[in-house]
């Protein structure tokens, strides 16, 4: 028996949607009926514009996931366009561009990064989005 989940009409945040992986999420999870924010660091109009192509509804907003005021910030937009947020999808991350290699060859300045987007990130996104997520009653992350 598999998990289903009524998405039409749902407040879908997507970290690291302004390409790759996350901007099908948004593409996908919009052509559902979901409302969904479009967040990164990056540019997200091309992400956007796709959605609306679609007929789709979504925004997008700036987010740095390593920084907890852009977290924040990214909740108040989504909760300013939409009134509530019922789903987090943390995609945000940093791994394509990293060197890698050994554990004992990694920069210092490497694996910061990465443990700030990576682990970070996904702490301060939840945090931003769990409060209000518990005033209406529920939500997905």
């Amino acid at each position: 028996m598999g998990v289903s989940m009524k998405i039409e009409g749902k407040v879908i945040v997507i970290t690291g949607a302004a390409r790759g992986i996350g901007q099908e999420y948004a593409r996908y999870l919009a052509g559902l009926g979901a409302r969904v924010v479009i967040a990164d660091v990056n540019d997200c109009g091309h992400t956007l514009k796709l959605v609306q192509a679609e007929k789709g509804t979504a925004i997008s907003a700036k987010l740095d996931v390593a920084n907890a005021a852009s977290a924040m910030d990214m909740a108040r937009t989504a909760l300013d366009a939409f009134g509530r947020v019922d789903a987090l999808i943390n995609n945000a991350a940093l791994f394509g561009g990293l060197k890698g290699g050994r554990f004992d060859t990694i920069a210092e300045t490497e694996w910061d990064a990465a443990m700030a987007v990576n682990v970070k990130g996904i702490w301060n996104c939840c945090k931003a989005v769990v409060p209000a997520m518990r005033q209406a009653g529920g939500g997905s992350i």
